[in-house]
């Protein structure tokens, strides 16, 4: 548009002379650019490294933790297991009674037990047993 032909199409064109004008970097330039590139190319390699090496260790710990959360899981259904078989034979044993025990309602004794009406009785027989043992 003006005599410097700096715009055509509306775009800004520099003079073709300002690109022989600029200095050209020297080789000492152009080996140091090489350098920082090469050092940040190791920083990024050792973060890369650093990184897989966390997730490593995490994906570790998460295969612990399900582990753990497995024998936990069945550890709990053991004792669920032992709980209801126990619950089963009480049952059985009850009903088997007939409700014919001499025991309370709740309470039931196992098998090979043997059942004592009162408690007292039972303390009194641990005293005489100890003072007789005692006095020979």
């Amino acid at each position: 548009m003006d005599d410097s032909g700096h715009r055509e199409n509306g775009r800004h064109k520099p003079p073709q002379g300002q690109w022989l004008m600029q200095q050209q970097p020297s080789m000492k330039q152009i080996m140091g650019f090489m350098a920082e590139r090469d050092a940040a190319i190791q920083e990024r390699n050792l973060a890369i490294s650093e990184k897989k090496t966390a997730l490593a260790e995490r994906d570790m710990a998460i295969l612990q933790r399900d582990s753990a959360i497995a024998e936990r899981n069945n550890a709990i259904m053991e004792r669920d297991n032992a709980i209801a078989t126990l619950q089963y034979r009480e049952n059985a044993i009850n009903s088997s009674n007939n409700n014919m025990s001499p025991c309370p309602p709740g309470l039931s004794i196992p098998r090979g037990v043997q059942h004592m009406h009162q408690p007292q009785q039972h303390q009194q027989q641990q005293q005489q047993h100890i003072t007789s043992s005692s006095s020979s």
